[in-house]
């Protein structure tokens, strides 16, 4: 089966119709693994790095926070944010996540998308 990673661009919070792109992220996601594939990464980036930000208290927000915790914490998929991104566009305290989110950048983003065979946006 395939090894796929996710890059998400959108902010849980997102005005319609780009608040859907975290929802249908987790879907396909979830679609893939009962599919027998393999997730490697979600990366998210731009304004999807808010997803790992604690002053998110939106429902919907709250809600798409809660599925990719649940999905990496069931199948050990790392959930990786754009740490610069998250710094300086977002000016937020990267040392603090949600769990089970973590920092990264575009240096581990493009090695894992370089092993995957496939490649999604969101």
């Amino acid at each position: 089966m395939a090894r796929i990673v996710i890059a998400l661009h959108a902010a849980p919070t997102a005005d319609i119709p780009a608040h859907y792109r975290s929802l249908l992220a987790y879907q396909y996601a979830q679609a893939a693994l009962v599919s027998g594939h393999q997730l490697d990464m979600v990366f998210f980036y731009s304004d999807a790095v808010l997803h790992a930000a604690k002053q998110e208290n939106s429902k919907l927000a709250q809600q798409a926070i809660a599925n990719w915790q649940m999905l990496s914490t069931e199948n050990n998929i790392p959930l990786v944010i754009c740490n610069t991104v998250a710094e300086v566009d977002h000016h937020m305290d990267t040392e603090n996540l949600i769990v089970p989110f973590e920092n990264g950048g575009l240096s581990e983003f493009a090695m894992a998308a370089a092993a995957a065979d496939q490649v999604i946006q969101f």
